[in-house]
């Protein structure tokens, strides 16, 4: 079987799939949209249509988008269950993180003055910008190395109690009923007691970074009996503890390298959690200069893990860097511009709905992608969702994607490149 083939019968499978969560007479302009973004990567709805053979009035898809009849929340979860049927996994490692958008525009959904955490030589501490909180799933792929897939992106509005944290908190409780098991990767900003101890009742396993100087303690010692509260903390874990405990030395693939790691660990109870069990991981990486990084902590709400573990499974929470990184860059988010919040949401899961579709085809059919001839100058590098969305632009642009999807059986077959002259426009 061709690799057009192959994309092609997947596509079907997988379009099929999502359908399920459009209405029934949105579904064609829906598939239309859907393959227009994967097709043209810019954020612009008209170069979408354009990547097609645009078969209905251009209002059909302005209605579509504006009126926003289609269930943001709904094709999340079907691109959730789609990811997971492709890739099953026991337990599902999920990130939230939160990014920034910069925006000209003074007035629009979401825009206001915000603090920009990332401390960019070449960018403001303050901008006028956009706050998106993505939750993304990690897909482990070849050569040991994780892929972040993105499912659902929520625009942080500019004033009022629903902040990021908030936001965090309904992004996994939407999700939450279609994971059997979930392990949440965070970063220090979202290491919160409002956010973690309902996870934690959720049965959500969570492993973050906390500041330095959190409070730690020791479980405490047996003591005999006496009248009043038993003790609930032992000894603190101070810095002088902390030089005292055993030390490993060892290499282990981090953040898209071989990195030579020295870690220390202890059974702790966080202060913050109000008293809970965590396996606290000390980790330090070695410089080019030779030394040693300043110690970052590392928490893990599963004891049984060891800090070997918990190192490797949180520095999969790092692939959700580059993905912020494709997804403004590359895959059009910098370019949205609707006015209501409602279409600007929905645009967007359309275009990580796409951009996760092409992560997917080339993670399956890496194998007998053509890198020779789309990029001989990469020849052995890993096939990315750009490279394999390259070779889709010269295959696939221009066909008829309206009349591929049959409303009585409600399947899509995604059109063959070259099949029918008929079919081009």
């Amino acid at each position: 079987m061709s690799l057009a083939s192959s994309v092609c019968s997947l596509l079907s499978e997988w379009i099929s799939f999502l359908l399920v969560a459009v209405p029934s007479r949105s579904r064609r302009t829906f598939a239309e949209l859907l393959i227009g973004c994967m097709l043209n990567p810019e954020g612009w709805v008209t170069r979408a249509i354009g990547a097609i053979c645009r078969e209905a009035h251009w209002t059909t898809y302005y209605k579509l988008i504006e009126r926003a009849h289609v269930s943001v929340a709904d094709l999340s979860i079907r691109l959730l269950q789609l990811v997971q049927s492709v890739f099953p996994v026991d337990v599902v490692n999920l990130i939230i993180d939160d990014t920034l958008v910069p925006r000209t525009a003074k007035t629009g959904p979401g825009i206001s003055i915000k603090h920009d955490h990332a401390r960019k030589a070449n960018r403001p501490t303050f901008m006028n910008s956009q706050c998106w909180v993505t939750l993304a799933l990690v897909v482990r792929v070849r050569l040991g190395s994780a892929l972040t897939v993105p499912i659902r992106s929520w625009l942080v509005e500019e004033s009022g109690q629903r902040g990021k944290l908030w936001v965090a908190r309904q992004l996994i409780d939407s999700i939450r009923g279609h994971v059997a098991e979930a392990r949440l990767l965070i970063d220090a900003w979202f290491m919160r007691k409002s956010l973690i101890l309902p996870l934690l009742e959720q049965r959500v396993r969570i492993i973050g970074q906390v500041r330095r100087d959190t409070v730690l303690y020791l479980p405490p010692e047996p003591e005999p009996k006496r009248r009043g509260p038993k003790r609930k903390y032992g000894q603190r874990v101070d810095a002088a503890m902390r030089d005292g405990l055993p030390t490993q030395e060892m290499e282990l693939w981090l953040y898209g390298k071989v990195q030579r790691v020295r870690i220390c660990s202890v059974i702790a109870m966080a202060r913050f959690l109000k008293g809970l069990p965590v396996r606290a991981v000390w980790c330090e990486m070695h410089q080019d200069d030779g030394t040693w990084s300043r110690p970052r902590l590392i928490i893990a709400t599963e004891t049984v893990l060891t800090a070997r573990e918990v190192v490797e499974i949180y520095a999969q929470r790092w692939g959700v860097e580059p993905l912020f990184h494709n997804l403004k860059r590359w895959w059009g988010v910098s370019n949205l511009w609707q006015q209501s919040k409602e279409a600007l949401e929905l645009w967007m899961q359309i275009r990580c709905t796409a951009y996760a579709l092409m992560q997917l085809l080339a993670l399956k059919l890496w194998p007998a992608f053509p890198l020779m001839e789309i990029a001989p100058w990469r020849k052995g590098a890993l096939i990315t969702a750009g490279l394999f969305g390259q070779w889709m632009r010269i295959q696939f642009i221009g066909l008829r994607v309206r009349s591929a999807f049959d409303p009585k059986s409600g399947n899509f077959v995604m059109p063959f490149p070259g099949q029918d002259q008929r079919l081009q426009c």
